[in-house]
């Protein structure tokens, strides 16, 4: 494997960032990753499901700057009077900007495997739920967002704000509306029609209508438990079918007492916890990727800025 840095096209007719061309021949959803050690390759088929090659990351952040970033960006928010793109700024839309920072800056963590083959996956697409009602018979669904490798949060919250209004307002429900339709017929219709959905993602060719409805074929699959209260968040499993291979879960932002150097202080907080499918990269690279979405955290006005180089995987 291999990473080039390429410059970000600013011209307004083309997508910002480089993003390599499909191929003739090629899966539709990514290209196999042909320059890597041949343990990789292997791996698919000493691991053959994301469950069994699954690895687990927990870290709590200090989310002091994060807390003092948010706040601001709101204030002016209210000094600029109404903004007909933006609502707010929210933890949310903050950490789904961070993945598709840390996702395009570490390209090997939007790999994913099929049919025991290894692929870079040509877009950033995070799928999160969303709860239609806070109640607990509420719909849930799930929207799935594409980004532009060099989004900034501003990008990231007016694509996001798009996606969920749609689903809120459920002319845009397709998934849902699939699924209701799907279990009002027999057993043996589902098991065939699940069955063509998982031929599609081994062949590598899905019709446009399925792509929009199969929720597990993203870059990143997020649950803000948060959003309900909840500040200790469980793993959340990765699917064995489709093709993410990360599942982030974020708790809530709270304050605690931490021990520093200059004694026993109060301190923001989040509880992060990931799962990931460690056939695509090995602990090393899932490590650092971790450490730059602290740094991010740490310094949250870099999100402001649109990215100015990209690393591909090759």
């Amino acid at each position: 494997m291999t990473e080039k840095t390429n410059k970000i096209n600013d011209s307004k007719e083309e997508s910002r960032a480089y993003k390599r061309e499909k191929q003739k021949g090629e899966r539709w959803d990514g290209y196999k990753v042909e320059n890597m050690p041949p343990i990789y390759k292997l791996s698919p088929y000493l691991m053959k499901t994301r469950g069994g090659a699954s690895n687990y990351f927990e870290a709590t952040y200090e989310a002091d700057n994060l807390v003092e970033y948010l706040n601001k960006k709101n204030e002016q928010l209210k000094l600029n009077g109404d903004n007909e793109n933006i609502g707010k700024y929210g933890y949310n839309q903050f950490f789904i900007a961070a993945l598709v920072r840390v996702i395009a800056l570490r390209p090997k963590l939007n790999r994913f495997v099929a049919n025991k083959t290894i692929y870079q996956r040509h877009n950033i697409d995070v799928a999160s739920v969303v709860k239609k009602e806070f109640t607990d018979g509420g719909e849930q669904s799930t929207a799935i967002s594409t980004f532009e490798r060099d989004s900034n949060i501003e990008d990231v919250i007016k694509t996001l704000d798009k996606s969920i209004k749609d689903i809120k307002e459920s002319y845009a429900d397709e998934s849902l509306d699939f699924i209701k339709n799907l279990m009002n017929m027999p057993k043996f219709l589902i098991s065939f029609i699940v069955f063509l959905f998982d031929l599609f993602i081994v062949i590598g060719y899905c019709p446009k209508p399925i792509r929009k409805i199969d929720v597990m074929q993203a870059s990143v699959f997020v649950t803000n438990l948060g959003s309900i209260g909840l500040e200790s968040v469980p793993y959340h499993h990765l699917y064995d079918r489709g093709t993410c291979s990360l599942y982030l879960s974020l708790g809530k932002v709270r304050k605690d007492f931490v021990l520093t150097k200059e004694g026993i202080v109060e301190k923001y907080l989040v509880d992060v916890k990931i799962v990931m499918d460690e056939r695509i990269a090995d602990g090393f690279y899932y490590v650092r990727s971790l450490d730059l979405l602290k740094e991010i955290l740490k310094n949250p006005e870099q999100l402001d800025e649109r990215l100015k180089e990209v690393p591909i995987d090759e």
